[in-house]
């Protein structure tokens, strides 16, 4: 009888940080390590092998989620062939979009930063993507009629706003309706020009 094959660390790890996700998305945090391992096909000790604790866990799947949101943003942004509304509403958008690949990327971001101090990790990368599309729109001369104070918590309404909307998937709409909050907040930030009313 022919053994069974061992999967090579690299797709395990991969394996159990999807697993993580999704848990983390569906449970919380709180999720038990053993229904990780449980959702990848190994025990808790295989886990253990790859992440020694669950600190280090929720650390190594919030940091792929961030760095699979940053990418993707430092992509849309260096993008010079959309128009600045295009742009910024693609930005906020890469949350929604990476959402419908990876599953529970959302649900994470809010239960970590939830769950961490103040000057957590998580909680310290999004004000890091909260600064780039900041910057972004200072670049392009589109902060000029909105206190600087003010026109960084709109954009990290939005952000916020938007991780907390892909987190509720369909329950959402029990809270927004059909319809989207952030638009308004969005639009007169970022799309209305000077003297439009």
């Amino acid at each position: 009888m022919a053994r069974p094959r061992k999967i090579d660390a690299p797709e395990t790890r991969e394996k159990i940080l999807q697993a993580a996700r999704l848990e983390f998305a569906e449970q919380g945090i709180a999720a038990p390590l053993e229904a990780i391992a449980a959702r990848c096909g190994i025990k808790r000790p295989s886990l253990l092998h790859h992440f020694p604790s669950k600190q280090v866990l929720i650390a190594a799947v919030t940091d792929d989620i961030l760095r699979m949101t940053r990418e993707r943003l430092l992509c849309t942004i260096s993008n010079r062939d959309a128009d600045y509304a295009t742009t910024m509403q693609k930005i906020f958008g890469v949350l929604r979009e990476l959402e419908t690949e990876e599953k529970g990327v959302g649900g994470v971001l809010i239960h970590a930063m939830l769950a961490e101090d103040e000057n957590g990790p998580v909680t310290t990368k999004m004000a890091e993507f909260i600064d780039i599309i900041y910057a972004s729109s200072v670049m392009a001369g589109r902060q000029q009629n909105h206190n600087p104070e003010e026109f960084r918590a709109a954009i990290a309404h939005l952000v916020i706003g938007e991780a907390t909307r892909v987190a509720l998937g369909n329950r959402a709409n029990v809270l927004w309706g059909t319809g989207d909050g952030l638009t308004p907040l969005f639009s007169s930030y970022f799309l209305k020009q000077e003297g439009e009313q």
